[in-house]
């Protein structure tokens, strides 16, 4: 058994449960792991499904630190900006421009307190369906052992 099928199973249930539910997703999960996986291997592959929603958790979970990844970035070249837009500001013959370029540091801030929202709950709610496919595998392990 791979992991692809596993990992198939894991993104329909996501899919679905986004779409139509949570009563919806988990009867589709459950019948395509039956007709996929019937008999013995059920209860191996309910044990790899939730082996892969744990490493998946654990990952979001770490991924869910809105500053990880390329917001740094964003947020330290945007600093960078500002300090010398605020440089420019200060001086008389590039005053325009520096408030010009203030001003669009702001924008752009605004841009990424949005960004950051966004991917914070998106990860929160990955992180809550993930733990739906978690204890629905173990349940399904422990009725099929």
């Amino acid at each position: 058994m791979n992991t692809d099928t596993i990992d198939e199973a894991i993104d329909k249930y996501v899919s679905e449960r986004m779409k139509k539910g949570k009563k919806t997703a988990s009867e589709r999960f459950l019948t395509y792991a039956y007709l996929k996986h019937g008999g013995d291997e059920l209860a191996e592959f309910m044990k790899k499904v939730g082996g892969l929603s744990r490493y998946y958790i654990n990952f979001l979970n770490v991924m869910e630190n809105p500053f990880r990844g390329p917001e740094m970035a964003w947020l330290g070249a945007m600093i960078v900006v500002a300090i010398f837009g605020g440089y420019l500001a200060s001086q008389e013959e590039s005053r325009l421009l520096g408030i010009l370029v203030v001003s669009g540091t702001l924008a752009h801030a605004w841009s990424l307190l949005c960004e950051v929202a966004k991917k914070w709950l998106d990860v929160g709610v990955m992180i809550a369906i993930y733990r739906e496919i978690l204890e629905l595998a173990e349940n399904e392990f422990k009725s099929a052992i």
